[in-house]
Order: C-alpha cells, then structure tokens, then sequence
C-alpha cells in the first residue's frame, strides 16, 4: 500500500506537471495566434490613425502659418511687396513645412478701383500686368502678392481666383465666417505640360483694421483681401505621409463621396486591384470647414511580416513540456537537499538567481519569476543573457562580450550595486540594481550568486525630480521677470536666464554672494537688515534696489519673495522674482516734482486758493493770499463758517454745499465780498470757481476754491464807462463841428467862384487888349496876378474836390476791370506819356475788383500821372502797375524809376498841399486825396522808396464779395 501511494505520488509530480505544460502550451499557441491576428488588426488601424493625424496636424501648421501673415496686413495699413516676401523667408515655411506650393494674398478690388489697381501695380515694375480672366464682374480678387515669386507661381499673378466657382465658394464662405476655409477640388493655373496634379486652396480672409468684424454685413463690406495657400495634392502628402506605407493604399477624396472624380490623392495607381486589400478602414476628417474621407487598405503583404511566434511557442512548448517531465524526475530527487535553501528563497524580497559557468540560470526564486516573467524552466533553456539582457532600450543589441554579469563570470569577480536595464518576458524594459557573489571550489568558480533588486520606482521618482527641475527652469529661463533661488544660509543657488542677461553675469559670478556685486553699493546697507529681519522670521519681503544693467546703467528693481519648506516643514531658504520698476519710480519722483511744483504755484500764485474737505467742510489748505485777504481768520481743520461768520449773508456757504450735493462746479463773478485791507474791512469784487474734486467712486471728496481779485477792474470799468460817456459826448460835438467846416468849405469854394472868374475876364481882357501898350514893368505885374489869380482857381477846385471826397464815401460799387479803368486814365494823359516816352507794364492777377469807379479812377490817375511827372532826367521813365490777393486785401502796386523820395520825407506825402520835388507844377493835394478815398472804403496805402531809385505804392482794397 505504501509503495502505490509513493508510485502515485510520483506519477503526480511527474506526468501531471507534463501534461499541464503540454496543454499551456497548447492554449498559448491558439491564445497567441489570436493576439497575433488582433495585433494586425491595431496595427493597421495604428497605421490609419497616424497617416489621418499627420494630415489634419500639417493642414494646422498651415493655417498657423497663415495666420501670421494676417495678422502682418491687420498689423500695417499697407503691406509693400519686398515687406511680404522678407516676412515670408523669414518664416522658413518651404523648410520646416514641405510640400506647400506658395503664400500669397489676394487683394479684392471694386470695379470703380480696377484701373487705378492696375496703374499701381505696373508702376511696381510690371507693365505687363493685368487680371485674368478678362471681363466685367461686380468684385475681383487679384493675387498680387506670392511666394516664392519664381517659376510656376509667375501664372498666377493676376488671376482672379473669385471667377471661378469651386474657389468662389470657399472664398465667400471664409469671408462670411472669418475662418480659414479650404477649397474643393481644382485644377490650380501653376499647372502645365501633361503632369498635372489635382490641387486645392486655404483661404484666410483679412478685413480693414480689425481681425473679426462683428456681422457678416461688416464683414463683407471690411473685407481687404485673402492670404491663402496653393497645394499640389500628390506633392503635399507625399511631404506629409513621410513614413514606411508600403504595404498600404491610402487614397483621400474631397467630401463625402469616393468617386474616381473627387480623388486628390493615392499612393497605389491600380485603384481597381484594391479588391485584394486583406483590411480596409473609411474614415473623414473635417479640416479648415471642408470634410475629406480617407480609405486605408491594407495589401497582402502586410499580413507577411506578422510574428512567428504562435508558431514557436507550440514548438518550443512542446518541447520543453518534455524537458519538464525529464527535469521533474532530478528535482524529485534533489528536493529534500533544497528544501531549506528553497524556504529562504521563497521568502527573499529580492530576485535571486543561480548561474553556472557558461551563464546558464540553475535557480531564481519565486521573486525572480515574478520581477522576468520567466519560469525557472524557461529562464534555464539558454545563457542568462539572452534573455534579460540582449538589447538596449533603443533596440540596438548588447553584446554578450560587454555584459558587465558575463564579465564578473569570466574573471571570477564579484559585483556590488550595478545598475543596468532588464527585459522581462512580455519586452518591457525594467531598472535593476545587482550584485554578483562568486561561489569557488578549488580556485575554480562553481557558480555565481546573482541579487537582483527592482529600482524601477526609485529611478522615476529620481527622473521625476530631475523633470521637476528641468521644468522649473525651462519656466523660469522663460517668465518675463528675474527669478532667484537662495538656501537657508541666504547663498544663491539658481538665477534664471533674464537675471545673467540684465546684469551681464556668468553662472558663476552670480552664484552664492556674487550678485550683490550688481547691486547698487549705496542700496546693499538698506537692503540687508529687511532681508535678515525676514530671515529671522521665516517670511516673506519686498523690497526696492538699483540693479546695474550688463551696459553700466543702474535701473530700479522690486523684489518679492517667498520662503520655500520641505515636506517636514523644515525651512529651505526663499524664491523671489526681481521686475523692472525704473518708469514707475521715475513716474512717482515726477508726481512728486510736480506735487511740489503745483503746491509752490498755490503759495505763490497771485490769487485766492484753498481745498475744503466736503465731509465737514472744513479747510484743508489755504495759501498766503488767501489767508491776507479774509483777516487771517482761515486754519487749518477750521470749518468755514467758524472762520468766516461774516460770510453768512451773501449765501456763499449754500453755495459750496450746493457743489458738495450735485457734484457740479459753481461760477461766480464780481462776486461782493468782506475783505481785509489795511486793517479794514471793505468790499470787494471777485472772479471765483468752486471746483468739486472726486474719488474714484465718483463721490465729491473736496472743493478747490480758486478766486481773483477784479475789485479795481471793476472800479476801472466803471470810469471808462464815465469816460467813454463823455468821449461820446465829445465826438458828437466833433461831428457837428466837421459838418459845419465841411459845409463851409464848400459854400466858401462854391461863393468865391463867381469873384475869380470876373477877375479872370478881366484879366484875360487887360492882357489881349492892353498888354502890348504897358511898360515891361507893369507887364511882369500883370502876369503875376494872372498866375496869382488861375493858383487860386486850382485851389477852390482841389478844396472842392476834398470836400467831395469826404462826401462821397457811399457812392455805388461795381465790377471794374483794372485793365479799362487804366486805358481810360493813359487817354486823358496821352501827351505826358509821348512827351516822356514813358513804357507802362502791367500785370494784373487780380484783374478786377468791386469799387466806384470815380474813385479807383482818381486813384490810379494820381499814382501813374505822378510817377510820369517826378521822373529823372537821365533816363526814360518805367511804370509798372500789379495787384494781387493778400489775405482780405486786393493789392494794387504802381511802381516808378523816377527821382525817389528821401526817408525823412516821405511822412509828409500824404498831407494836405504838401510837395517834395517843386520843380515841377503840382497842388500837393492828389496823394492826400488818394489816401482819403482809401481809407474811407476801409483800406490802407504804404509807400516804399528810395532816393533817386524811384518808388512803390502799394494801395491795399478790402476785398468785398463779388456782384
């Protein structure tokens, strides 16, 4: 009976084990035939999903792309071409994204502007410019911009892309929408010869001076143009699909639909022998609001390289099944011996293992099964490298030669603490530090003693650390401020990027204590006693220092820090960020100067100025003149009716507190006031505003009172009113007494007319009939009194004529040509011009004007008649006659190269019988006439002249509408 069970116990530890082994392997094979197949499966959609990711991901990049190239035309109100083509070599798009065909932009034109834009841009260099195709349309899109500006791309300059209807559409919906649109299928204009490819558009609209106009009315009145790119479809995926898709057909159609007429692109030409396709996926991607469906098939050869390894496992399982069963029959004998050693091992928290010379794992314990995934029967089939250790992590293979386990074997050494990289069963990589203790007998190793330990966790929580702190500096090296580390013992440990290139310091020189060197010397002693005082506490601070720029110059900084503790709580030391505050000090320093300067002002200023707080109303400041003025009796946090109980009557205070209630200023001029003056109390008059001073919340918070003194303006006014009553008065008296003299004037010429013509007759009568028989003597006598007698003749007639002159002043005015009036007057004094053989120019720029032509005839008779008369003897006279506009003025100029007119004379030109050259016959009275008539109709005259260079008369005319 013992000897069946103990063959019973032997048949179970034996053929049990086998026949478990046989059927694992067994179910491994069908379990591992059907991973296979679903690996295919996710390897294929894997391929799918990465070929449809790279395709939206590129279509993105440009999109971003032209983005930019938006925001360049919202950015400027006009972009020149050689501004657009620098902009877009400097993106390096054809470099970092392939397989675009160009940038561009294409302006919209309205038909009103279509021939100017055409002028512009041949003006540009491009006579031969012109829109394409030719016709009438309501709008037109010229691309005039595009990049690179060289072979295919010369096609399209000028096409208007908005005629043709595929582009239209996206182009009007990127209008409406303001988003970027990709258009539908086309046939682009860079194509020619007999490789044409399919090709489509992305369009971006660009809008006046704003990014997105609110509605699409806006939008579409806003609308400046588009940038937009040109693709070839076969160019560009084959740019983007750069990866190993062999053994795939991928084939992209534009919308929904997968006929032969919407196909952009595929990679496999025999469309009809996709019917051999072992796997097929549809699938459709929406990019820039256009849809495309992509249909991946995977070939028969694709299913080629799927793995063996089902295959080898039924094999290999098998086989080791056997060696199982063979292996069981030693264990069984060897296992009372390891009974204890296996206890031990069982329970060990590490992964130990057993080699022999040759490498080859004798024993592993059950950690070691669990850390590989390997069974002690599948970890001895081979050396123990292949196993665990045959490549790197980058899939390149690790020798066996350069093993540093296999080393220690073939020198018979130990190993302590080596850390190095495992793979378990399933090809994950794992890290494990080791340690090798040889096992000798006679000098000859028996085996090695391998611990293996798991540090998996402890290398990511190192290289978590390690990412912490990268992290933290990539942030730091990227804010837009100076950041700092310091430890508990106040020495810099870290200073980000901007720090080293404020200062100008190295890593080095700015570490520990470095960066005070930076730091202005008069601000380290201020400094230093709030940072250790902080220190002290553990908290946080700020404070304000100059900071020397990498040039010399010193700028204001603020720093604020925080304290930094560890997980225990224990005190580390502060992080700080340090920001440039040099504009806001000096913008403080200024409000400060100007504070000063503005204070100065009140106590100085020549006027009334004091503050009232509005809560109380009680007095806030008061300067001198203020405080003189009202006795002295204004104090600071005095209320104004305890200084000023005087004031109580006119109804000041309810004034002020009418300010304070609506908020609205007050006023008040010649305002009556008590005043102090000498001692005394007497009115005043003043010119005063109650200026309401508010919070940020709108509240009247105080009122400036800001008044002037006008008591002697007033005073003043009141006798010039005094004065300009009696002037008034006076001037009435004038107009009379020059009525009357006027009056007299005439009746005096007109009653003295009669007398001198009978002394003429009887003049003219003693010279025909009695001249002949008078002796020489009483000859001359009767010629004198002629001459005496026609002087005083010409002398009523000139006072007649002032006299008319004065009267006459509203005579009607019409439109006079210079030109006539100037023909009229060169007639009348015809002979003078012969006798002299004077030569008249004339240049009329203004050629008429709005007078009576009486006067502009006296006026241009006297100028030209005396410029002719008072001529030099040694040459022929020259009159130049001018007008012109100046201002409200017409200019008439007469000038002459006659005798001239010394300085000191020429006050005397203008008054009454008043003659300069008396070589000549004159009455002294026709410039005086001038300048009346002139002066009456609101004008003025000037004179400029040199002795015996001639001279200019300038007459200036108020210049009247035209009739």
């Amino acid at each position: 009976m013992t000897d069946i069970k103990r063959l019973f116990k032997y048949f179970s530890f034996t053929f049990i084990p086998f026949l478990f082994f046989l059927g694992v392997t067994i179910f491994a094979y069908f379990y591992l035939k059907k991973r296979r197949e679903e690996g295919v499966i996710n390897r294929f959609n894997l391929k799918a999903a990465q070929a449809e990711d790279l395709v939206s991901r590129r279509t993105g990049h440009y999109i971003q792309v032209l983005k930019g190239a938006k925001g360049l035309f919202t950015a400027s109100t006009e972009i020149e071409r050689v501004e657009w083509k620098n902009y877009i070599e400097a993106l390096e798009v054809y470099k970092n994204y392939p397989g675009i065909q160009g940038i561009g932009f294409a302006e919209v034109i309205r038909p009103e502007n279509l021939q100017r834009h055409i002028r512009k841009v041949r003006a540009e260099g491009f006579p031969d410019y012109k829109l394409s195709p030719a016709g009438t349309r309501p709008v037109y899109t010229s691309i005039v911009y595009l990049e690179p500006f060289s072979g295919a791309n010369l096609r399209a300059f000028g096409y208007d892309m908005f005629s043709e209807p595929i582009r239209r559409q996206a182009m009007e919906q990127a209008r409406d929408s303001g988003q970027p649109v990709l258009s539908g299928k086309v046939t682009l204009v860079q194509e020619s010869g007999n490789k044409k490819q399919p090709g489509f558009l992305l369009y971006l609209p660009v809008y006046q001076d704003v990014i997105l106009p609110q509605t699409v009315p806006e939008r579409r009145r806003l609308l400046k143009g588009y940038v937009y790119s040109p693709f070839r479809a076969v160019d560009l995926m084959q740019n983007v699909l750069f990866d190993d898709f062999e053994d795939f057909s991928i084939r992209i159609y534009d919308g929904l639909q997968t006929r032969k007429e919407y196909l952009l692109y595929t990679n496999n030409q025999d469309i009809e022998g996709s019917g051999n396709a072992v796997l097929t996926k549809s699938t459709r991607i929406n990019m820039a609001n256009r849809t495309w469906t992509i249909v991946f098939q995977a070939q028969p050869t694709f299913k080629q390289t799927q793995s063996k390894i089902p295959e080898i496992v039924l094999a290999a399982g098998s086989i080791i099944s056997l060696l199982v069963f063979f292996a069981l029959l030693s264990v069984a004998r060897t296992r009372r011996a390891n009974k204890l050693r296996q206890t031990i091992s069982d329970n060990a928290t590490v992964a130990l293992f057993m080699l022999n010379a040759k490498g080859y794992c004798t024993f592993m314990n059950p950690m070691a099964e669990r850390m590989t995934g390997y069974t002690f029967d599948e970890i001895q089939q081979q050396p123990f490298h292949y196993l665990v250790h045959h490549h790197y992590p980058n899939g390149s293979p690790f020798r066996i030669e350069e093993c540093p386990i296999q080393i220690a074997l073939r020198q018979n050494k130990g190993l302590r603490d080596h850390e190095d990289i495992f793979i378990r069963k399933d090809g994950t990589f794992f890290n494990v530090s080791c340690s090798a203790t040889p096992v000798m007998e006679q000098d000859a190793l028996v085996y090695m003693v391998l611990e293996v330990r798991d540090v998996t966790e402890e290398r990511q929580a190192q290289l978590a650390i390690l990412e912490s702190e990268v992290r933290f500096r990539n942030m730091a090296d990227s804010a837009p401020v100076m950041v700092w580390l310091n430890n508990e013992k106040a020495l810099a440990t870290y200073l980000n990027k901007q720090w080293l290139e404020f200062t100008g310091q190295t890593t080095e020189e700015a570490l520990n204590l470095g960066w005070i060197k930076a730091v202005h010397p008069d601000d380290v002693a201020k400094i230093r006693p709030i940072y250790e005082q902080a220190l002290k506490n553990q908290r946080g601070f700020e404070m304000d220092y100059r900071l020397r720029r990498h040039d010399g110059v010193y700028r204001w900084m603020a720093t604020n820090a925080a304290p930094r503790f560890d997980a225990a709580g224990k005190f580390m030391g502060y992080i700080g960020s340090v920001i440039d505050i040099t504009e806001r000090k000096e913008a403080e320093q200024k409000i400060k100067e100007n504070a000063q300067l503005l204070q100065k002002i009140f106590l100085e200023v020549p006027a009334l100025v004091a503050l009232i707080r509005a809560e109380d109303q009680t007095y806030v400041f008061a300067n001198p003149f203020y405080r003189k003025m009202l006795g002295n009796q204004v104090a600071t946090g005095k209320s104004i009716r305890e200084a000023h109980p005087d004031l109580e009557g006119p109804g000041l205070f309810e004034q002020i507190g009418q300010v304070i209630a609506n908020g609205k200023a007050f006023v008040g001029k010649e305002v009556a006031i008590s005043k102090e003056a000498n001692g005394k109390r007497q009115t005043g008059y003043f010119n005063l505003v109650y200026q309401p001073l508010f919070t940020p919340d709108r509240e009247v918070e105080a009122v400036l009172i800001f008044a002037i003194e006008v008591t002697e303006l007033v005073f003043s006014r009141k006798e010039l009113m005094q004065t300009n009553e009696e002037l008034s008065r006076t001037n009435v008296e004038l107009r009379r007494t020059n009525t009357d003299l006027d009056n007299f004037v005439y009746t005096a010429s007109h009653d003295l007319r009669a007398p001198i013509a009978n002394l003429e007759g009887l003049t003219n009568d003693m010279m025909y009939n009695l001249y002949a028989r008078l002796a020489p003597e009483e000859q001359f006598v009767l010629r004198l009194v002629q001459e005496s007698i026609n002087k005083l003749k010409r002398t009523i007639v000139d006072l007649t004529n002032i006299t008319r002159v004065q009267k006459e002043v509203d005579q009607s005015q019409i439109n006079l040509s210079f030109a006539e009036v100037l023909a009229d007057v060169q007639q009348d004094i015809l002979p003078m011009i012969e006798e002299s053989e004077a030569c008249i120019q004339t240049d009329f720029a203004v050629p008429e004007i709005i007078y009576a032509r009486k006067n502009l005839r006296s006026i241009l008779y006297n100028l030209v008649s005396n410029a002719i008369k008072y001529r030099h003897l040694e040459r022929k006279p020259l009159v130049i006659i001018s007008t012109a506009q100046e201002e409200e003025y017409i200019t008439l100029t007469v000038s002459d190269n006659g005798l001239g007119i010394r300085a000191d004379q020429q006050h005397k030109l203008f008054s009454m019988f008043r003659r300069v050259h008396t070589h000549v016959e004159g009455s002294g009275i026709g410039l005086y006439i001038v300048k009346r008539i002139v002066e009456n109709n609101g004008g003025y005259v000037t004179v400029d002249s040199q002795e015996g260079q001639g001279a200019t008369f300038k007459v200036f005319f108020k210049k009247q509408p035209a009739t």
